[in-house]
């Protein structure tokens, strides 16, 4: 099956839970991850059967929990599960029972992490039996991982319409540029502590991969934003290299149990679920013992949105905004010698708050500010229109010298709602890579600026405040937009039209009865 058809396949298993009014794309996207996994589970317990592995234990047996006892996990193999001509029995053996797995002794971390928690809202056994016979046929564990990963990812793009609690989705060639930028390495510790649907832990396990991958073995694979993306398969990495990158080199904390699934989905789909994927609160409550740990890399794209006034006691910043407490996060987690990427909304650069004037002072008095990167307006479109940019920085345990400002004008999209790519769009991230290793400066687009310069002008680091370009004009919109919005106002002016029309005929109706 090539990424054709599995895109296809996927796209018809939301809609028959669209259709079963099961319309919430993070429960929508949950029930399937439920379906995918213990359809490759089985695969995966097939696999080393056949190989002849002596070692190779069944998940599908009678277990030990510490909730539930001793349960017997051989109903849910897939086989079994999808042979019961009982509808309403099946769809019963898969709500008792799935929900166990999060307990089971010989799933990884990242499988647990999935099924914590897990509860099946497939409305009937029919929309089951729909699902489970159009999965049935795909053998899920041959295809290739890169597919059935990035698939998965427009998948869990719909989730990027969580406004209300700021969950957005973060642009992966974005993610791609700044992981770039930050250039982890085999042997360190990476983290997310906002980490979503884990965007920023595939790209560094991507491009740890790249790195140390052979050049026979890399390939070029079509990138939905526009060009190429080159991929490796880590052939260099010796075996304890390996184990480290799968277990102990990326870790994803997050408080939202459903999003926390799809990092740990992804996570499988990638092939290292078994590194840290963990529910927790980076920023706010109580300490745990993740608050001890520091970090080699931090790269994170924290929520826009809201203040807290419960910070954690080591953040030593009592209240703020979140993204600003976030900012304090990664001054405490980054380890001597480590570095961060992460993104901000404009806010950080002007804010005047104490909380904002705090994190700004500790970030040029104690670290290496490296760059300050202004985003176009439309980045985040279409989920939100906040004008952006992201910082890079250094746990260097010495004040910032000087710091290099780039302006960004272009993503290679129309940097509007229907985010159309193609080479017409200008596109500044490669001249960005070039001119980041030299910090080579250009005059309308990159700056050296001292950090004095910044501390004499209270901390405000917007381009304008600096003095690099003149104070924005009056930005309107492009003619696309709104003739977009003038359409949807006219499509929804009918809808309402055809209503009242129905309503009339109804009333004139009953009036003849």
């Amino acid at each position: 099956m090539d990424s054709g058809q599995l895109n296809s396949l996927l796209k018809r298993l939301c809609k028959t839970l669209w259709e079963a009014q099961v319309s919430n794309p993070i429960t929508y996207v949950t029930q399937l991850s439920y379906l995918l996994l213990l359809k490759m589970l089985e695969e995966m317990d097939a696999e080393h059967e056949d190989a002849g592995n002596d070692k190779h234990k069944t998940l599908f047996t009678e277990v030990s929990t510490a909730s539930w006892g001793k349960v017997d996990f051989e109903p849910l193999r897939w086989s079994v599960l999808t042979s019961n001509p009982d509808n309403a029995k099946m769809l019963a053996t898969l709500r008792d029972t799935l929900p166990k797995l999060a307990e089971h002794p010989l799933l990884s971390q990242g499988a647990r992490a999935i099924f914590n928690g897990a509860a099946v809202v497939i409305p009937d056994g029919a929309t089951l039996r729909k699902l489970t016979d159009a999965l049935s046929p795909v053998a899920l564990l041959a295809e290739d991982s890169d597919i059935k990963g990035d698939l998965f990812e427009m998948l869990a793009s719909d989730l990027g319409g969580q406004k209300a609690s700021a969950q957005f989705r973060t642009p992966r060639h974005l993610i791609r540029v700044i992981v770039s930028m930050v250039d982890p390495k085999i042997g360190q510790t990476c983290c997310d502590p906002a980490v979503g649907t884990g965007g920023f832990i595939i790209a560094a396990y991507e491009h740890i991969l790249l790195a140390n991958t052979s050049p026979e073995f890399i390939r070029e694979i079509d990138s939905p934003y526009g060009g190429k993306v080159k991929r490796g398969i880590g052939d260099k990495l010796k075996r304890a290299q390996w184990d480290f990158l799968q277990t102990g080199a990326l870790h994803g904390f997050d408080g939202d149990p459903d999003i926390l699934r799809m990092a740990a989905m992804n996570a499988v789909l990638h092939g290292f679920d078994h590194s840290p994927i963990v529910r927790r609160d980076s920023i706010c409550g109580g300490e745990d013992r993740w608050d001890e740990v520091q970090f080699d890399i931090l790269l994170e794209n924290p929520p826009f949105s809201g203040a807290r006034t419960d910070a954690k006691p080591s953040l030593r910043i009592e209240k703020g905004d979140k993204y600003v407490l976030f900012l304090a996060h990664a001054q405490r987690s980054l380890r001597t010698g480590g570095r961060a990427g992460i993104i901000f909304p404009n806010g950080i650069l002007f804010g005047d708050t104490s909380s904002h004037i705090e994190v700004k002072k500790r970030l040029l008095d104690k670290f290496d500010l490296q760059a300050v990167v202004i985003l176009p307006k439309g980045m985040f479109e279409p989920y939100t229109p906040n004008p952006t940019c992201f910082l890079i920085f250094e746990n260097s345990g010495k004040p910032t010298e000087s710091v290099w400002f780039y302006r960004l004008e272009g993503d290679g999209s129309t940097l509007t709602k229907s985010r159309k790519f193609g080479p017409q769009y200008r596109n500044d991230f490669p001249d960005l890579l070039a001119k980041w290793p030299a910090r080579v400066e250009e005059p309308g687009r990159a700056w050296r600026v001292p950090a004095q310069a910044i501390r004499d002008n209270n901390y405000n680091m917007t381009l304008s405040g600096l003095g690099l370009i003149e104070p924005d004009k009056t930005e309107h919109e492009a003619p696309e937009e709104i003739l977009e919005r003038v359409a949807e106002k006219q499509e929804r002016v009918l809808e309402l039209i055809e209503e009242m029309r129905a309503l009339l005929l109804e009333e004139a109706g009953n009036g003849a009865v």
